[in-house]
């Protein structure tokens, strides 16, 4: 029996990604209903002064307004590592210790796009960088569900991945949805320093990953408080997450592995530089997108 176009654009799309080292390709339905949830997060007001949420709200419930004709959304995992390298006083999130992944993912994403023109597609890629609600649309697409820490879950794997979306005018064949696992455990939520989990989503006003990366203003005294060792991120809900102890045995791009200058800079060291110094040491690094001003904060404001 011959394969139909969509599922030969699906096969080819698996045998791609997989060379380009993704670690899973799931598809939904572009126009699954999201709920409300998104925006009653907003509406109380729980993504802090993150305002591009609210204003990229719209397409973010409507893919078609973000690629017009649109059928599916494809999702992918790229792993990231599962251990802490830093050897030093303070920590940095798993996901920033190598180089900046949006700009290596899109160099994969376009040659994904590329492979889907041939079957007659128009895409449009992200990778954390756009109005797509990639979380949902991964739970869709039969990658893993949403935990109680609001990130997505896999069975193997857990949480530590980053995760790529591609639009497409294709009509693949699509996924179905996972059951969620999580059951009674609330590790991540008891773990939490600053208390940011509940209801399977992260009150951003107290979660320290966005104090130390995305907030522009000082960090309040309560949360200060609570900040421990973190200067950049914060992994506590992964590291509590019994499906994160679990050896994935899937394989984690060298480019994402901390550079050895890195895993034994002293946080002295760190505030000790001069801007040009700081933007030099992180080129290539998310960690250099919050500038030096910003990193001395955390550092004055961690407890070792």
């Amino acid at each position: 029996m011959m394969m139909s176009s969509d599922t030969a654009a699906r096969q080819a799309l698996e045998y791609a990604a997989a060379a380009l080292g993704f670690s899973a390709v799931g598809v939904a339905d572009a126009h699954a209903p999201q709920g409300d949830k998104l925006a009653d997060f907003i509406a109380e007001g729980k993504h802090a002064d993150m305002e591009w949420l609210e204003r990229h709200l719209p397409a973010r419930q409507n893919p078609e307004l973000v690629l017009p004709g649109v059928k599916r959304v494809i999702m992918l995992t790229y792993e990231y590592p599962r251990t802490d390298a830093r050897h030093t006083g303070g920590s940095i999130a798993r996901y920033a210790q190598g180089e900046d992944y949006h700009k290596l993912l899109a160099t994969k994403l376009a040659d994904l796009d590329e492979t889907l023109q041939f079957y007659g597609g128009t895409q449009r890629c992200f990778t954390d960088s756009g109005p797509v609600s990639e979380r949902f649309f991964a739970a869709q697409a039969g990658l893993g569900w949403i935990g109680r820490n609001g990130l997505l879950i896999r069975p193997r794997g857990g949480s530590y991945c980053f995760l790529a979306s591609i639009l497409t005018t294709l009509e693949l064949p699509v996924d179905t949805p996972m059951t969620n696992h999580c059951g009674n455990c609330h590790r991540c939520e008891q773990n939490c320093p600053t208390g940011a989990l509940s209801g399977c989503c992260c009150d951003a006003r107290r979660c320290l990953a966005f104090w130390t990366i995305e907030a522009r203003s000082p960090m309040p005294a309560d949360i200060a408080r609570l900040q421990g060792k973190h200067l950049y991120g914060c992994d506590a809900c992964q590291e509590a997450c019994p499906w994160n102890r679990r050896d994935s045995g899937l394989r984690v791009d060298p480019h994402l592995l901390m550079p050895a200058p890195l895993s034994t800079l002293s946080a002295a060291e760190l505030a000790g530089m001069d801007d040009a110094r700081f933007s030099d040491f992180f080129t290539g690094s998310p960690i250099r997108r919050v500038g030096l001003e910003h990193m001395r904060r955390n550092i004055n404001d961690a407890h070792f």
